[in-house]
């Protein structure tokens, strides 16, 4: 490259004065023409690159605010709908204990048939709430992350909440009608799911304010992340956790004396 500018400078040297400082002329002109293309390539690319970050940024700042909307609703709904059942089985056991109370001198296997039928017809009227709060928990636990310290209190507390569901309508199976301990719990852990919830929605709200504020950094994330391991099929599990059955599947009739 020396020895290129060194030759040219010697022809041009050899020109007559005025050609001379008019190729010079020629030449800086065109250095300046290419400098200055240059620099408006590299800003309008800086600019292009900048909106594509900010495109991304807000695709995924919206699906980020959609999953936090969704989580909220489905949530609600499910710790709802979690009180309101426990309260009717509170209902159930009250109705029941009171035959038994009132009934005290009948004959016990009159009283076990009207709290049977009472507790039958109890399950049939629950039985599209108990899908629904199906529904509601699968959608919920299939958004959350297991790698997340608030994610797994969370999935924990609710997997903790189905199986207190669940002792419920095991207790009236067996005809046990005094269970506020049981009731107490479910309470507790209505809200420490509730507190578990506002935790994740706060954290991902942050992080949507992040992501919206500084889009560069959100898209070298992205690309430098690593690739997801799979997990092997063999360490997947093959039957449920025990205790986190659904309430529907001990609800089995208590068979009658005759």
């Amino acid at each position: 490259m020396t020895d290129f500018f060194t030759t040219a400078w010697e022809l041009i040297a050899r020109l007559p004065a005025v050609l001379g400082w008019t190729v010079i002329g020629g030449l800086a002109t065109a250095l300046i023409a290419a400098i200055v293309s240059i620099w408006n390539t590299r800003r309008s690319l800086d600019v292009q690159r900048l909106t594509n970050a900010r495109s991304a940024s807000t695709f995924i700042a919206d699906k980020r605010q959609k999953w936090i909307d969704d989580l909220r609703n489905d949530a609600s709904k499910y710790l709802s709908l979690s009180l309101e059942t426990s309260e009717a089985w509170k209902q159930l056991y009250w109705v029941c204990g009171n035959e038994y109370d009132e009934h005290w001198d009948h004959d016990p296997q009159n009283v076990l048939k009207v709290c049977e039928s009472l507790r039958i017809k109890f399950l049939s009227e629950n039985a599209t709430r108990d899908s629904e709060h199906h529904q509601l928990y699968m959608r919920i636990i299939l958004r959350l992350n297991n790698y997340e310290a608030a994610h797994q209190r969370l999935i924990t507390t609710l997997d903790e909440l189905r199986t207190q569901m669940s002792d419920l309508a095991t207790a009236a199976l067996r005809g046990s009608y005094s269970n506020q301990k049981l009731l107490d719990s479910i309470a507790l852990t209505l809200d420490c799911a509730a507190a578990y919830t506002k935790i994740i929605l706060k954290e991902e709200w942050q992080r949507l304010k992040r992501e919206i504020a500084d889009p560069d950094r959100l898209i070298r994330e992205i690309l430098t992340s690593n690739r997801p391991q799979m997990v092997p099929i063999g360490t997947m599990p093959r039957k449920p956790a025990s205790g986190v059955a659904s309430s529907l599947s001990k609800e089995i009739p208590l068979p009658l004396k005759s």
